[in-house]
């Protein structure tokens, strides 16, 4: 993976108020980084890292094409001297549906843009118009096509539990909708209810109920297993924490944790270790399964929840879960033993 220098411009070019968005209290930043302090920025980061990893610059937190040309030709042109130097390999940036034409794509790939991600949200049109997104699932649709047809890889932002949506709908129509398009990767991040959003006093006249953690988590576990079935990578599951959302009052409702993703892999690390038992006869006490050594805590669970779970359901005297290297990428997983 690349070093990520991440530059966040809150709000710009956003056309609509999203019943979910705050972005200055998502991303703990008020205001969008000083053009001037890009060079510099970019500079401190590059200096802290090895000069044989990659880096690529990421604009993030609003919707960088529906800037005005020349404001996005003036971030992109900061950025040119260091790839051109070979120190930036290349940029990355978000940004809504209904905002990319063939005029943008051609400038974004001529400053080496080679990632976007789409915020489509939902691919149900009622869900989006009561989010306030503005724009509809067949704009994600179009724009995706464009994407493609300028070769740039495509990422899609979606946000299960908004209002109007259900479980079912947004695996049925947002999750299944989202596998026919066939993006490079998708992110995950459930709504929740946020400090100064409209969603916020939607949530206050009870005219809206976000989903509970055990539920945003069994159905982000439902869509990663669904999306990995075709081939398509989630690359990260609930939102990044920060101070801002850690602060008393920020997230007044919803499946907020700081350790999300986490709880979401030991779901599906559950289920898995469950259906390798269920597959065994005879009788045995003990059973041990082999993990990537970088999934021996989301296995194991938080507070050993895994353990204790499959202690419990199969009367079992011990479970065992240990690193195995041979098993390579994340998420691999093995029934190594049962005596």
């Amino acid at each position: 993976m690349p070093m990520i220098i991440p530059f966040f411009i809150p709000h710009s070019g956003c056309l609509h108020q999203c019943v979910f968005c705050n972005q200055k209290k998502i991303t703990g930043q008020i205001r969008p980084d000083d053009v001037s302090a890009i060079s510099d920025k970019i500079n401190r980061y590059l200096n802290t890292h090895h000069a044989h990893e990659a880096a690529e610059i990421a604009f993030y937190g609003g919707s960088f094409t529906a800037l005005p040309l020349a404001v996005q030709q003036t971030y992109l042109e900061i950025v040119r001297p260091f790839i051109q130097a070979g120190r930036v390999r290349n940029i990355r940036l978000s940004t809504r549906p209904d905002c990319i034409n063939n005029e943008i794509l051609t400038l974004l790939s001529e400053h080496h843009v080679t990632v976007i991600e789409l915020g489509a949200q939902s691919m149900d049109d009622r869900v989006l118009i009561k989010s306030g997104r503005g724009h509809t699932a067949d704009d994600t649709i179009n724009a995706v096509k464009l994407l493609k047809e300028h070769e740039f890889e495509v990422g899609l932002q979606l946000m299960p539990g908004l209002p109007g949506d259900t479980g079912s709908d947004f695996i049925t129509k947002t999750i299944d909708s989202v596998i026919s398009l066939k993006p490079d990767f998708v992110r995950l991040y459930p709504a929740l209810v946020i400090k100064g959003t409209p969603l916020e006093l939607l949530f206050r006249t009870g005219c809206y109920l976000p989903l509970l953690l055990d539920e945003a988590i069994s159905l982000c576990s439902d869509a990663i297993i669904k999306l990995g079935h075709a081939g398509i990578a989630v690359i990260r599951i609930g939102l990044q924490p920060t101070e801002e959302l850690g602060r008393p009052g920020t997230v007044l409702a919803g499946p907020y944790h700081p350790a999300f993703g986490q709880l979401v892999a030991s779901l599906i690390f559950l289920d898995r270790m469950r259906s390798a038992l269920r597959k065994r006869t005879g009788a045995y006490n003990t059973a041990e399964f082999s993990v990537n050594p970088k999934d021996i805590s989301s296995a194991i669970g938080q507070q050993r929840c895994n353990i204790k779970a499959l202690t419990k359901e199969f009367k079992l005297e011990k479970v065992r879960i240990v690193g195995d290297n041979t098993l390579h990428g994340k998420g691999g997983m093995k029934l190594s033993t049962l005596r």
